[in-house]
């Protein structure tokens, strides 16, 4: 029985860092592993220089190509669909890399979607990067200071697309206040390390130190959303991955992400995604 979607770990002699130029053979040379669905405890970075790439990101098909970049965050349900004569990097590394205040921006990649726009010069940087980052990582004179070399590459790697990724944001949302993106940041990170256990919205207004009221009318007015959609969103998309892969019952991963009525998880499933788990469960079998 399958109760867990496939998690993939970096090889642990890789320094917590791959780095390959990416092709078409190069998918060719792991399409038994990119191209069934899978999580992996690492993120991964994909710039392409010409070509374009489908990717499936959480029930979604993503296209990537020249002028973007794929950024892909642990936990997230992937594959590779295709690639079409794509030519450019991709760099595989440890999520312990990033630190908290990166982290707290990169994970809004979550909500926003995994595709970020780059421009020429910034493309212009990315790939003067990458060709210093893959030529150090292939060096044989650094002694002691190889792995710290290359950890730094990445590190500043991580902050440009950190800073760009950020500014993105910060435009999509100029028209509120720091302080509101700020609380539904906050919101969010912690609904993404409590929604299993946490269904009540109070209890998130109270561990902010806001009322519920304040805390609904400001997530309402920069994303649409309130707290108790919000929530059940967090959950849902994680039952869709259950169901999508594993072989639990419906009761089963109701259970798993804190609905302890199936019934009630069945009609917030429904609600959500306009079909029933079953349906859902059906209507992917395959895609694996």
């Amino acid at each position: 029985m399958k109760t867990n979607i496939p998690l993939k770990k970096l090889n642990e002699s890789s320094l917590g860092i791959m780095i390959e130029k990416m092709s078409d053979s190069f998918v060719d040379s792991i399409r038994r592993e990119v191209t069934r669905s899978h999580r992996n405890d690492f993120c991964i970075c994909i710039i392409p220089e010409k070509g374009k790439g489908n990717f499936f990101v959480d029930f979604k098909e993503v296209y990537l190509s020249n002028g973007s970049l794929l950024f892909l965050y642990p936990g997230q349900v992937q594959r590779v669909i295709e690639t079409q004569k794509i030519e450019g990097w991709v760099l595989f590394f440890d999520n312990n890399l990033i630190d908290d205040y990166s982290r707290s921006i990169l994970e809004e990649s979550l909500y926003h979607g995994p595709i970020l726009g780059i421009s020429k010069e910034q493309k212009t940087w990315f790939f003067q990067l990458m060709e210093l980052l893959y030529s150090t990582s292939k060096a044989n004179d650094m002694a002691a200071f190889h792995k710290p070399a290359i950890r730094s590459i990445v590190v500043s790697l991580i902050y440009k697309i950190t800073s760009i990724y950020q500014a993105t944001v910060t435009q999509d949302m100029k028209e509120h206040s720091v302080r509101s993106t700020a609380i539904v940041a906050s919101f969010r990170k912690l609904l993404r390390e409590n929604f299993k256990e946490i269904k009540s919205p109070i209890e998130y207004a109270n561990r902010m130190n806001l009322s519920l009221g304040y805390l609904n009318d400001t997530l309402k007015m920069v994303t649409g959303n309130t707290v108790t959609s919000s929530i059940q969103e967090e959950a849902i998309r994680e039952a869709q991955r259950l169901l999508w892969y594993s072989d639990l019952s419906i009761k089963e991963i109701a259970n798993s992400i804190g609905f302890d009525d199936p019934k009630y998880f069945s009609r917030i499933f429904s609600k959500i995604t306009d079909k029933s788990p079953g349906q859902f469960r059906r209507s992917h079998q395959g895609d694996q």
